[in-house]
């Protein structure tokens, strides 16, 4: 099995599926529902997973580019992927394919091989900061920051225009997600904008972005701020030329509970210069 967890999502996928009916009994899975699964296979087949943190039990499952491969191929077969869910007490959601689907967890925003290419900056950077470059979030997250190039976007090959935009902070944890990144737009009249939010995922080169974790931020930011948009943006690295930055069309407030599905609206490759280590 390429994950313990495997082991755990195929147990709790059959414990709830109607063979006579072919359909799930139970499709929403507690953190309570979980830890009970996990102690349950620990018996039954021998893993060894802890039951005390179910919370971080899809986070964990999805990181990487082995999600679908880490996905049961038993439930891959009844054509079931999962969606974490983050409200009080509950884990995933075990949810059918959408038409057309092909595997558990596709990567639905691959660096398109048509996306404009913009030159950025990067000598800006000391080089003692650069010396400390590493291959994660943080510090994808904290070049782009430095370098701008949130703002170089919405400045050049924006789908939603803006007046102005400032980062307000990176890494923020809230009761139901993490945003990797927070900035606030300006939009409309610029004697009097309207505010608006931009929220960031970021991901290394092998990392998929998932559509939930982006829609959980989005409809965190909603509960968190008194704004009536929402811009999702995607931000991943291309190891030895820079950032691919793809902003998602502009959410409503309205529109935020029902949100299922993300829809690209723009998105560009920003290559550094000089390349920067890590990145």
């Amino acid at each position: 099995m390429a994950s313990q967890k495997t082991i755990v999502i195929g147990h709790l996928f059959d414990k709830f599926w109607d063979k006579n009916g072919n359909s799930l009994t139970k499709s929403l899975m507690s953190l309570d529902d979980v830890a009970q699964a996990i102690r349950e296979c620990n018996k039954l087949h021998g893993t060894t997973l802890s039951d005390r943190n179910p919370a971080n039990f899809m986070k964990d499952l999805l990181r990487g580019a082995n999600a679908s491969k880490n996905w049961p191929q038993s439930v891959a077969k009844q054509r079931f992927t999962g969606v974490q869910r983050t409200s009080d007490g509950e884990c995933f959601e075990f949810i059918p394919y959408k038409p057309g689907q092909t595997e558990p967890f596709p990567d639905a925003f691959k660096v398109r091989a048509n996306a404009p290419v913009y030159p950025i900056q990067s000598i800006s950077m000391p080089l003692v900061t650069k010396s400390f470059g590493r291959s994660d979030e943080t510090w994808l997250v904290q070049t782009a920051i430095n370098l701008r190039v949130v703002e170089t976007h919405f400045a050049i090959a924006p789908a939603f225009p803006m007046l102005e935009v400032a980062h307000l902070q990176m890494g923020i944890k809230l009761r139901s997600t993490e945003i990797d990144a927070l900035f606030l737009g300006k939009v409309g009249d610029q004697k009097n904008p309207e505010s608006v939010l931009i929220t960031c995922e970021a991901k290394q080169a092998k990392d998929p972005l998932i559509q939930s974790q982006i829609i959980n931020q989005v409809q965190a930011a909603f509960a968190e701020a008194n704004v009536e948009t929402v811009v999702p943006i995607g931000l991943r690295t291309v190891k030895g030329v820079g950032f691919y930055l793809t902003e998602f069309e502009a959410i409503k407030r309205a529109d935020a509970p029902i949100l299922d599905e993300l829809a690209l609206a723009s998105d560009a490759l920003y290559q550094l210069h000089p390349a920067v280590k890590g990145i």
